[in-house]
């Protein structure tokens, strides 16, 4: 976690993508249960210009799939993108920190306003930090995200 008083340095462009492929997924997850069979992978795969057959997306789950139950979780996911290797685990560090400040402050969305005041107290954030971070997140252009949703990013950086 960043030092307080110290600058978050946060890659948006590294964000951006997580949060896309975290979009991505839930959108082809038609069951909502958290995990994608093969065909729904295949159709994942297709929304980010990744063309694969089935046969291909059945070989890419197979060997993502690291629980061998057939399906890939978000998570399961991130680590066959690389994801890992973007460099954020500082920033998931430090959601995690202020999660429950968020939660206790009682809303159910968190914009800029709300994250700039959560990480003020450890001093990690600028206020253009935070609106660039909810920015990133922030999948239908409210201009906020919901504590779920801040909830499963620091749990996934």
């Amino acid at each position: 976690m960043a030092a307080p008083g110290l600058p978050l340095t946060v890659d948006f462009e590294a964000l951006s993508y997580i949060s896309s492929l975290v979009e991505a997924f839930q959108a082809f997850d038609t069951d909502n249960d958290g995990l994608v069979t093969a065909p729904e992978l295949r159709g994942l795969l297709a929304s980010l210009g990744l063309e694969k057959s089935e046969a291909e997306a059945r070989d890419m789950l197979a060997r993502a799939d690291a629980d061998r139950d057939g399906r890939l979780s978000v998570e399961e996911l991130l680590d066959v993108m690389n994801a890992g290797e973007l460099g954020l685990g500082a920033l998931g560090d430090l959601m995690q920190s202020v999660l429950p400040a968020l939660e206790a402050a009682g809303g159910a969305l968190v914009g800029a306003d709300e994250l700039t005041r959560a990480l003020g107290v450890v001093g990690a954030a600028s206020a253009e930090d935070c609106a660039a971070i909810v920015e990133c997140l922030d999948g239908d252009g409210d201009g906020a995200i919901t504590i779920e949703e801040f909830r499963l990013m620091a749990d996934l950086l």
